[in-house]
């Protein structure tokens, strides 16, 4: 019989069942084994792949305390220090070994910038292994060093040797020390005996790159050295980071891309990928590629110093300066170019218009016992000079320039001093001077405006002519090409160079805000809140385009109750600036919502004691709402914070004149005075005070010397010709006038010189004045405007509305043109006099005369009940005004309401002869 065996296929897949299961079985690997394995991989420097392994084998037993630590310095070796200190600190409650862990625990918190709390917690840690205990005693002498703490560092690094002699930590941790010290040959020395005793380390190339660097050395030796450190381990981040930062200084972007690729392809998981990248980025000016990374790297280490310095100049590149402050507050106090952070910090302090900390951000360098760099003394100078503190501020340009004759912006800045103090001419050389030596734009703008100041637009085309061939492609010359385009009137070339200065750089706010005011005063706010809805896109982090925004919104007739939720998003989302509650707080005001106002003022002030603005904000409040004894106290309380400040003794005249005690406010303006001789809005007001108090001979000598110290400025003319005017001396207030006008075709010069002709009895003069100044300039608001408001005192109402509605096509926002057309337009009786009425409303929602004007259309149209409404808030805004109660009282008779007209009508009845109305009065009472 044949035997022979037949295929079964249930038996082979049984079989081929088996052997899956025990391939399997033999296959799999146990969690010691992919322990050995990680251990493998670290040994081969593959430590992503080994903390995978490490992983594996804790999912498979959770219990394995060693393979918890190796995890950890696998993380760690591959650059996830927030990882590796989490999984170090669960080996450590765990019981590990104090040996093993100390060390890469030690590590990590250096990395992450904690050299207190490593200090704190390792000084007096002793561990049994000599090498480790050298390794850690090596690190405190690095970390005590980095803080100046040098017998403390030398204990250490001597603590270090004696562990273990041929500790190659050890050795170089002596090196660095006497490199501290200041003993660079020494250290050097020590660094080649050990680099000869350990030839393949790459710990001695490493402390010999750093060393070169701080010694000033060649940048290619000490490139040749990092690169040294990179053949015997392509892993080294030191060595990633020091060929980095040289390629940065030398501004090799090229380069710099090549190493970010080969640190990614080294240590792809470290943080400094990220770090390379916000760097380069930076470099490019690509400010939202460089933001992002920036943000990635905060996430993984918050309080690294060096993390938060690089986030710190991005913001700052960016003009996010709060926010700028705000990282580079925090890496202050570990950071490892102290000088540089500070610097930085107290520029952005500066930029976000804190002076107060900016001093303070620099004053431990400038009380260091080694004199500071020249920029310390700038920005040094920056800070007092924006408080107000002249004096200051040209004793440190001056120590800026002596360290730095060359220094530029030094110069530039004691020639500002000069200019602030009158010296125009000894200033104006040494800006020459400086403008032929600087590739910057610092000393022709201020020759520029100081000469834009001094309405010498001629010779400040020249200085723009210049400055055009310097910086063709920058968006500077172009915008001051615009302000001297404005103050020649002409418009239009303005706005061409605006657009000029705007397609040169889009988000060049000075440009972009010009602009928008001049599609304000064409009438078309819609086009300037488009300009800044587009700027705004694309730097949603720019609180001042967003203000723009705002104010742009505002002039488009937006309510404030939209305006004010804007502006409360904007104080959440940047909380640490005070330009969105400022505006919060003056939108209250706008509309006497005083309570309001001054909880925003006091929330200020309790966020940021020591910022004067909030102090002034209180103070302008409560000096609105009529408490005057708390208003002096804020402002007071405002001069404490700003001493050397005029700006607070300005407010205190105010509450005097609100006082009504003349005398003390002429004695404080002459305090100004003092200070900032010639400042303006002082002089201007002692000017009028003086005239004010039948001191017009004192005037007159005050408005003679602003004269001789302002030559080419109209000022001085002008004050000259009021106050002749008030004497009564028409011949004299004309000669001034025209002097005035000589010196600037203004239209309110020219109104002036108008009315005092009128009043001097010249009608003919006047005449002829008229019509030569429309012939020059025709399409000039401000004085078309006035000859239509005295057309309308004259009862001329068609040539009164012909005149204003041709001063709004130049000046649309004129409210008050916009209300008197409306008036004329319900007279005669013309359609639209409603919205012509409720468009200048919405400018000023809360203008009496306005609300007046409103509802007596209302009233027209037989729509009372609207009319009362309107009345009687006009009446509550002005309630000594008579013609809103006589008005209100027309109103109610004819709405059936007898008793309460007779009420209002008997309240004007006993003003009696003061209101010239009383037979309207009378009359009315009597028909009710």
């Amino acid at each position: 019989m044949n035997s022979k065996k037949r295929f079964n296929p249930e038996r082979l897949a049984g079989a081929v069942l088996l052997a899956s299961v025990l391939l399997a079985g033999c296959w799999e690997q146990s969690a010691s084994q992919l322990v050995e394995s990680g251990k493998a991989r670290m040994q081969k420097k593959e430590y992503k792949a080994a903390a995978v392994e490490f992983k594996n084998a804790l999912q498979k037993d959770a219990s394995l305390v060693e393979a918890r630590f190796l995890l950890g310095k696998a993380l760690l070796e591959s650059g996830d220090v927030q990882g590796a200190w989490v999984e170090l600190s669960k080996a450590r409650d765990a019981g590990y070994s104090n040996d093993e862990l100390v060390p890469p625990m030690a590590s990590a918190l250096i990395i992450r910038g904690q050299v207190e709390k490593f200090i704190a917690e390792y000084a007096d840690v002793d561990l049994t292994v000599p090498k480790r205990q050298a390794e850690l005693k090596a690190a405190l002498a690095t970390a005590y060093g980095s803080q100046g703490k040098y017998v403390q560092a030398r204990a250490a690094a001597d603590a270090a040797l004696q562990a273990d002699p041929d500790n190659v930590i050890a050795q170089l941790a002596v090196a660095r020390l006497l490199l501290i010290g200041g003993d660079k040959q020494a250290a050097l020395a020590q660094i080649d005996r050990t680099l000869k005793a350990h030839p393949e380390s790459p710990s001695p190339w490493l402390a010999r790159a750093e060393s070169l660097q701080i010694s000033g050395a060649d940048a290619a030796e000490t490139m040749a050295a990092y690169r040294e450190v990179l053949k015997r381990d392509a892993t080294s981040l030191q060595a990633h980071i020091g060929v980095f930062n040289l390629l940065w200084r030398q501004r090799d972007l090229a380069g710099m891309d090549k190493q970010l690729q080969d640190l990614r392809k080294a240590l792809p998981s470290t943080p400094y990928v990220s770090y390379f990248n916000a760097t380069l980025a930076l470099e490019r000016k690509d400010l939202k590629t460089a933001q992002e990374s920036a943000q990635q790297l905060l996430k993984m280490s918050p309080d690294s110093p060096r993390f938060l310095h690089l986030a710190g100049m991005i913001e700052y590149e960016r003009g996010a300066y709060l926010q700028a402050a705000a990282h580079l507050g925090k890496a202050v106090a570990g950071a490892s170019s102290p000088v540089a952070v500070r610097t930085l910090l107290a520029r952005s302090l500066l930029r976000a218009g804190d002076p107060r900390k900016a001093l303070t951000a620099v004053q431990p360098l400038l009380d260091a016992k080694t004199p500071p760099a020249p920029e310390v003394y700038s920005v040094a100078a920056d800070a007092y000079l924006q408080s107000g503190n002249a004096v200051e501020a040209k004793k440190m340009y001056a120590l800026a320039v002596k360290a730095n004759p060359k220094d530029s912006r030094g110069r530039t800045a004691l020639a500002l001093v000069d200019l602030d103090a009158g010296r125009t001419e000894q200033a104006m050389a040494e800006l020459k001077s400086v403008a032929v030596d600087d590739d910057s734009a610092q000393a022709e703008v201020l020759m520029l405006m100081n000469y834009l100041r001094a309405n010498q637009l001629d010779k400040a085309t020249q200085v723009l002519e210049t400055l055009e061939k310097k910086q063709p492609d920058k968006p500077i010359a172009p915008y001051f090409h615009a302000r001297v385009e404005m103050m020649r009137g002409q418009q239009q070339k303005a706005r061409e160079w605006l657009e000029v200065s705007a397609k040169r750089a889009p988000t060049y706010l000075p440009a972009v805000a010009a602009l928008a005011k001049l599609d304000i005063d064409a009438g078309k706010p819609q086009a300037a809140v488009a300009r800044y809805e587009k700027l705004v896109a694309s730097d949603a982090l720019s609180v001042p385009a967003l203000m723009g925004l705002v104010e742009a919104r505002v002039a488009a007739g937006v309510k404030p109750a939209e305006i004010r939720t804007q502006l409360e998003a904007a104080i959440k989302q940047f909380p640490e600036s005070d330009a969105p509650r400022l505006a919060l707080a003056n939108s209250l005001m706008s509309t006497r919502e005083y309570k309001a106002a001054l909880q925003v003022a006091q929330e200020g002030i309790a966020r940021s004691p020591e910022n004067p603005k909030f102090q002034e904000l209180l103070g302008s409040v409560l000096l609105a709402a009529g408490d005057f004894n708390q208003a002096a106290q804020a402002f007071s309380k405002m001069a404490a914070l700003q001493p050397n400040s005029v700006a607070p003794i300005m407010h205190m005249v105010e509450v005097q004149i609100a006082r009504k005690d003349a005398p003390a406010a002429i004695t404080q303006l002459r305090k100004v005075l003092t200070i900032r001789p010639g400042y303006p809005p002082a002089t201007g007001m002692l000017v009028t005070l003086l005239a004010r108090t039948g001191k017009i001979d004192d005037a007159l000598v005050l408005a003679k010397e602003v004269q001789a110290k302002q030559p080419v400025d109209p000022i001085g003319w002008v004050m000259e010709g009021d106050l002749q005017a008030s004497k009564g001396n028409r011949p004299a207030a004309v000669a001034a006038y025209r002097s005035a006008l000589l010196k600037r075709q203004a239209g309110d010069i020219a109104v002036k010189l108008h009315r005092a002709l009128l009043d001097a009895g010249q009608n003919g003069d006047a005449a002829k004045f008229e019509t030569d100044w429309l012939s020059r300039q025709p399409d000039d608001p401000t004085f078309t405007y006035y000859l239509g408001d005295r057309s309308l005192a004259a009862g001329d109402y068609e040539r009164a509305e012909a005149l204003l509605r041709k001063s709004l096509v130049k000046a649309p926002q004129n409210a008050v043109a916009m209300n008197n057309v409306a008036w004329l337009m319900q007279r005669a009786g013309k359609p639209g006099a409603l919205e012509m009425a409720e468009k200048a409303q919405a400018l000023q929602p809360n203008n009496a005369a306005f609300l007046d004007t409103t509802a007596e259309i209302y009233a027209a149209a037989n729509k009372l009940d609207v009319a009362l409404t309107l009345q009687k808030k006009a009446l509550e805004l002005e309630p000594q005004q008579p013609m809103h109660r006589l008005h209100l009282a027309q109103y109610l008779a004819r709405n059936g309401q007898k008793s309460e007209a007779r009420q209002e009508l008997q309240t004007l009845s006993r003003l009696g002869a003061s209101f010239p109305r009383q037979e309207d009065v009378q009359k009315l009472l009597s028909s009710l």
